[in-house]
């Protein structure tokens, strides 16, 4: 704005400036291009033919758009992944031993998995590293990393996108077949990271409740029908044992008879195998006491055995076996228990290919099939996260940012047309402005990503710049005294010219960004193909249908200026 109200005019009272202070000859202005008045005479044939048929174009375009909207979300099923992963050059190969296992078996384990990944196509592998101990994700925070000694780590680094032919889906995808015959592992499996801030896994279902074996039971049902889904990869659950371990389970009964309760039980125990303090002893010249440590000798304290000899004393001070009043139980134990809003959870998560599957549609599959766990299993229920929590906040939070920028339009063109009326006119090629991503993204065969709707409400305010200045010059000429078809046919010849340099410029800039023309962002790309398009669209709808839509809306606003008028006179 500063550039164009105060240098700009500087400058073309540079350009223009005359030796002679008065011209005694008019100035002409420069004859047009044979291509341009071509282009201005075949727009302006165009233009009245649609006024003179406008409730016909105007049936004819809604009946298109509507079709349009029902072709791509119900026929075509264009798919909305707000982060596709496209340009990351890099992923994650994760191994999860038996627990127990000590780092450095695991290193000796993960050493098959590195001549593996060493010997991927030299044009494709940068480099990779290992980690031993944890996984987890290297750029940013991860709320879903683990650290233990079982675990471990190669994070593969590919080279530039610009310098290989393949994607990284395309290149996981064929070392996914090879990575299964490698053994020694409970889990061995692949993780691809993806653009923006951490999401979570495409599918991330909890499954929460008290009882472990009816959450295992659960997610086992879900992680079976996430198998049997095409496009669908890494289904895993967070549901791991940890070491075995003994159990003492107390017969109640036999306790109370025995005058034991399960306190005096566990106390008894744990000094026996823990240690207990008896007394104290303070040696003559030291100043602090000692304590005095019981318990079995160690050579008694590493068998399940050695339980027999425990001897609990009653409240009577009868010595009571604990083999009388319980049994040891070898179990395993869980690896971690994870909590979520005050009840245990087990995570079900897998990947989708964003082709065959995406996470919209298999997290909306996975709650139509599993609507009735609540009623099957009570107190148990499922709590959808990652990318599908994720995408539905995210496209709440576009749509309240597309709603306040609709809202910011219209109160500014109000202002500056001092019309309620005008404004809608104007703002009608914020619909077909959309309408033309829709159909160069099915066009492209690309999803709709979280930046190609960012540039969808980015757009809202570029598209009405040529419907301004149409709407703004047929008011000026209509105040002039000229006829409405006079006034609109004028102003369509008039700013054809500055309509379509303002629309070419403004994807001359873009079109780069779209396609990569001398390198390019693949995060970008969406964003910079939705304001292309979009406005290719918009603006060939603008100036053959606002005209049209100028007209019905005048021919409304008389026909209600005139009922009013006879209904005063009578």
């Amino acid at each position: 704005i500063i550039e164009a109200f105060m240098i700009l005019p500087c400058h073309l009272a540079d350009f223009i400036r005359f030796h002679n202070k008065v011209r005694k000859v008019p100035h002409k202005p420069k004859k047009e291009k044979k291509w341009f008045a071509a282009l201005k005479s075949f727009y302006l044939r165009i233009v009245k033919k649609a006024l003179r048929h406008k409730y016909k174009v105007m049936t004819f375009l809604t009946i298109g758009f509507v079709g349009t909207l029902i072709f791509a979300f119900g026929i075509y099923k264009i798919k909305v992944i707000l982060f596709t992963g496209e340009g990351i050059e890099e992923f994650y190969i994760r191994a999860e031993g038996p627990k127990g296992t000590s780092l450095e078996y695991m290193e000796e384990l993960m050493v098959p998995v590195e001549k593996f990944v060493a010997s991927m196509r030299k044009d494709e592998l940068e480099s990779y590293r290992t980690y031993i101990g944890s996984i987890s994700e290297e750029m940013g925070f991860d709320p879903n990393a683990k650290n233990g000694s079982h675990l471990a780590q190669i994070t593969v680094f590919l080279t530039p996108m610009q310098t290989r032919d393949r994607k990284a889906k395309i290149i996981v995808d064929e070392l996914r077949e090879g990575l299964k015959k490698i053994d020694g592992f409970d889990k061995l499996y692949f993780f691809k990271p993806k653009e923006g801030p951490p999401t979570g896994r495409a599918v991330e279902v909890g499954v929460k409740g008290e009882k472990y074996d009816a959450l295992d039971e659960i997610s086992q049902n879900i992680v079976k029908h996430l198998k049997t889904i095409e496009g669908v990869s890494d289904v895993s659950t967070n549901y791991d044992l940890g070491k075995k371990e003994l159990r003492i389970i107390v017969d109640e009964e036999k306790a109370k008879k025995y005058f034991l309760t399960v306190d005096d039980i566990a106390t008894t125990v744990r000094f026996a195998f823990k240690g207990g303090v008896a007394t104290t002893v303070k040696p003559l010249k030291a100043e602090d006491e000692k304590s005095v440590l019981v318990r079995f000798p160690e050579k008694y304290r590493s068998s399940i055995k050695d339980f027999d000899m425990i001897l609990i004393q009653n409240k009577l001070g009868n010595i009571v076996p604990l083999k009388s009043v319980a049994k040891i139980k070898e179990v395993s134990g869980l690896f971690g228990i994870t909590h979520l809003e005050g009840k245990r959870v087990i995570w079900v998560t897998a990947d989708v290919d964003g082709e065959k599957a995406t996470s919209f549609s298999v997290n909306q599959g996975l709650k139509k099939k599993f609507a009735n766990v609540s009623q099957e299993y009570i107190g148990n229920t499922l709590k959808f996260g990652g990318e599908y929590e994720e995408q539905k906040e995210t496209q709440a939070n576009l749509l309240f940012s597309f709603l306040v920028a609709i809202f910011m339009i219209f109160v500014i063109l109000t202002a500056i047309f001092g019309s309620m009326i005008q404004p809608l006119i104007v703002m009608t090629a914020i619909p077909f402005g959309f309408l033309g991503i829709i159909i160069a993204f099915m066009i492209h065969g690309r999803p709709i990503s979280f930046f190609a709707l960012m540039g969808a409400v980015g757009l809202t305010g570029i598209v009405v710049n040529d419907s301004v200045v149409l709407v703004d010059y047929i008011n000026r000429l209509r105040k002039a005294g000229k006829a409405r078809f006079d006034s609109i046919i004028e102003a369509g010849q008039t700013r054809l010219r500055p309509v379509l340099m303002t629309t070419i410029t403004t994807m001359g800039g873009l079109v780069s960004v779209a396609y990569g023309i001398g390198g390019g962002d693949p995060f970008l790309k969406p964003m910079g193909l939705a304001i292309t398009w979009g406005l290719f669209f918009a603006t060939g709808i603008t100036l053959v249908i606002i005209p049209c839509i100028y007209a019905i809306i005048d021919d409304i606003t008389e026909k209600l200026a005139h009922h009013t008028t006879v209904k005063g006179v009578d």
